[in-house]
């Protein structure tokens, strides 16, 4: 009975999950054959180690973390397979390539610089002092008056609030960014 559930349960997952998780890994892995292999990969791994996962707060997001992880190594495993990374080396030499790759980066950069200003005014100077400053947290919170603790929460936070929204706006562009930083 229990193998009947837990069939009809991972059934249900898969049906309302694989075409966001499909979507998820193209941004990363522009090749749908890489795509499907991946999506494959997170579900199987996922019915393997579903009776492990009791701690997991939310399905949704395990599946998903699971499937960004995958979509990455796939990602660095074609980068170094030598037809592929050739390939990428030839794209990317090319000026007209180059000169698009410096504008999505100047374009991550002033993306980047306006999420940071979206920040609430205290976790943005706590952010400002700590990446662009380059201060300690003792150093932060010194200055602040505040605790050690309370900046590296702040710091975590904003962080955690960045990366969610890079991960839904800008995978393309950071996956363009690392693979001409890699072969350039």
């Amino acid at each position: 009975m229990d193998t009947l559930v837990d069939e009809e349960m991972f059934s249900d997952l898969y049906d309302g999950y694989w075409e966001r998780v499909f979507q998820y890994v193209i941004r990363i892995l522009p090749d749908e054959d890489d795509a499907a292999d991946v999506l494959q990969e997170t579900f199987v791994t996922f019915w393997e180690v579903r009776n492990q996962l009791a701690h997991v707060k939310s399905t949704k997001s395990y599946l998903f973390a699971m499937a960004r992880n995958f979509a990455f190594k796939r990602f660095r495993e074609r980068a170094k397979e030598a037809d592929f990374s050739g390939q990428l080396v030839r794209y990317y030499s090319d000026t007209d390539e180059s000169a698009t790759a410096s504008v999505y980066g100047k374009e991550l950069s002033e993306w980047f610089d306006r999420e940071v200003n979206r920040l609430p005014a205290r976790m943005r100077e706590v952010f400002v002092l700590s990446r662009k400053e380059h201060l300690s947290y003792k150093e932060i919170g010194e200055r602040l008056n505040i605790s050690d603790q309370t900046v590296k929460k702040q710091v975590s936070k904003s962080l955690k609030l960045l990366r969610l929204k890079l991960d839904e706006e800008y995978i393309p562009y950071l996956m363009l960014l690392l693979v001409v930083d890699y072969f350039c």
